[in-house]
């Protein structure tokens, strides 16, 4: 059995390579948990656990532990995580930065004239629910600003969405609202903001190609951890991951491929 633990970013994925992969291979068992990025490295540290999922490298600390435990942790970027913030296609602005969002969806400011969009009234701020990957990212990467606020939530106020499709689709028919979705559902329904940075510079498109880079502010890579080069069945299905099949569903699920098909 390969036992994958984990990020809870990254589990809707596992969850959808675990189903593909069964089906090709159903003599491979797999079992898929989330729980966390710190909990999947804990357990690959223990022998729990084949697949460490993570959303975040692995610390300096953990290496440490590993190493302790005679675990050699290996570092697989398997998808990057790349979130578009969108608005109507009449809102104005043509940038917003990482602060002004943290201060939208924390509802630190909720009128669109103290950003820059005059006369459009109260922000409607459009969120993913408690249950999605994206909502947990968006919240530490932008909400919380990686930590440093790391007291601030969404809004109250928020409109909570079941997946992307139905933010899009909320605010191409909404004047006032502002949300977010994976670049693979990016359409010309909506405008897709370029993102300023934290700590000032240029704003930065949303694109598969920034995302890569490193570039845009709101995007990080996932991982896959194991305890050395992966064998036998271990090493068949992380190569299929990161082959075609399995990077077309990380594409599919709104995430940005490692590689290209």
């Amino acid at each position: 059995m390969i036992r994958e633990i984990g990020s809870t970013t990254v589990l809707p994925l596992a969850e959808k390579w675990r189903a593909a992969y069964n089906e090709e291979h159903p003599e491979v068992e797999i079992a898929v948990s989330g729980g966390g990025s710190g909990t999947g490295i804990k357990a690959l540290i223990s022998g729990t656990a084949d697949i460490a999922n993570s959303s975040r490298e692995i610390t300096a600390g953990e290496v440490e532990q590993a190493k302790a435990a005679g675990v050699e942790a290996l570092e697989q970027v398997v998808a990057y995580d790349g979130i578009a913030v969108i608005v109507h296609p009449s809102n104005p602005l043509s940038r917003i930065s990482v602060a002004q969002l943290s201060e939208i969806f924390s509802g630190t400011v909720t009128d669109w004239g103290r950003i820059g969009a005059p006369g459009r009234g109260e922000i409607q701020v459009v969120s993913r629910d408690s249950a999605s990957g994206t909502y947990e990212a968006f919240k530490e990467i932008v909400v919380t600003l990686r930590g440093a606020e790391a007291s601030r939530d969404y809004a109250a106020s928020a409109l909570k969405q079941t997946s992307n499709q139905g933010i899009l689709a909320l605010v191409a028919r909404t004047k006032s609202a502002i949300g977010y979705v994976g670049l693979g559902y990016l359409d010309e329904s909506v405008k897709a903001l370029p993102v300023v940075p934290e700590g000032g510079g240029e704003p930065v498109a949303p694109t598969v190609a920034n995302v890569k880079a490193g570039t845009y502010p709101i995007s990080r890579a996932l991982y896959c951890y194991t305890d050395g080069e992966p064998s036998g069945a271990l090493k068949g299905y992380v190569d299929w991951i990161t082959g075609p099949e399995g990077q077309a569903i990380v594409e599919e699920l709104g995430f940005v491929p490692v590689k290209e098909k």
